[in-house]
């Protein structure tokens, strides 16, 4: 039987690149936008169908999961990707602001997991990915908030994968390094003006490339956390700058990892740091600053 996958926040980037990747591999696929005018995208691929979905409406989440079943008979794999990015200092960012953050890459997931949870503990099986980031583990400045949202996706992950453990049901996470996607055009920057940052955040994006990953890097490890069977594994690492951060971790251990970040961070990154990061990708994309 034809296993079926569900995709959430598909209009582009690495939601887009994850329906491709499910699709091409034989799979059916309920993808999901906001936009009723963007439920023609996938309308030349017969295994998928769009379905519209506002993450933020939780009171949406079990109509939405009983429709989703029901497209295709089954789910067996739920991966949680809608979201974006709130940039710039936490004195810069309204609580406004910190509230939608949380409520579309936190609250959001979380209603639309506990929606698909009785489906899978139910028939003893199913995947749920979520896409975190690795500004989970950077603490990257001029993203905390963005970052602490990512960081909440990845505990939850963990925590999930050993609740879910005993129905036969994985809960994965797939930690994206930077990527040439539109979350950098389509940045909710600071709602306050406080130029004192002005300087150090220009320091700092100085040494950020202005290149990343092709998306479908993060829809093939998606792919592969939702097929390769392991209980065991919840840490995914998608782009060659995610897969460089648990290895200078073990590398110079949590300390001097933190003095080197520290580093380069504040804009002057030491010749180790340069030696053991490695570069994101080729791929262009828009410069963020």
């Amino acid at each position: 039987m034809t296993k079926t996958a569900v995709v959430t926040g598909t209009s582009s980037g690495l939601g887009k690149a994850a329906v491709e990747k499910f699709a091409r591999e034989g799979w059916n696929v309920v993808a999901t936008v906001r936009d009723p005018e963007q439920l023609g995208l996938y309308a030349e691929l017969e295994n998928v169908r769009t379905l519209l979905l506002d993450v933020d409406d939780e009171a949406a989440a079990p109509t939405f999961a009983a429709d989703a079943v029901a497209a295709f008979g089954g789910v067996d794999v739920l991966v949680n990707n809608a979201g974006y990015f709130q940039m710039g200092p936490l004195e810069a960012s309204s609580m406004e602001q910190i509230h939608r953050q949380f409520q579309t890459n936190v609250f959001g997931l979380l209603a639309l997991t506990q929606a698909f949870l009785p489906v899978f503990r139910t028939q003893q099986s199913g995947v749920v990915v979520n896409i975190a980031s690795i500004g989970a583990e950077g603490g990257y400045p001029y993203t905390s908030v963005y970052s602490a949202s990512k960081a909440a996706v990845l505990t939850i992950s963990e925590a999930l994968n050993v609740e879910m453990h005993p129905f036969g049901v994985q809960v994965k996470a797939v930690l994206p390094g930077q990527h040439a996607t539109r979350i950098f055009s389509k940045i909710d920057g600071p709602d306050i003006e406080v130029d004192a940052y002005t300087a150090q955040i220009q320091a700092f994006f100085d040494h950020v490339p202005e290149s990343g990953s092709e998306p479908s890097v993060v829809g093939d490890v998606v792919y592969t956390a939702a097929t390769d069977g392991r209980t065991d594994k919840v840490h995914y690492y998608a782009g060659p700058d995610a897969l460089a951060i648990p290895r200078m971790k073990r590398l110079l251990g949590i300390e001097d990892y933190w003095t080197e970040f520290q580093a380069f961070a504040l804009g002057s990154p030491s010749p180790l740091w340069q030696t053991l990061n490695v570069p994101a990708g080729t791929a262009p994309l828009e410069r963020i600053i």
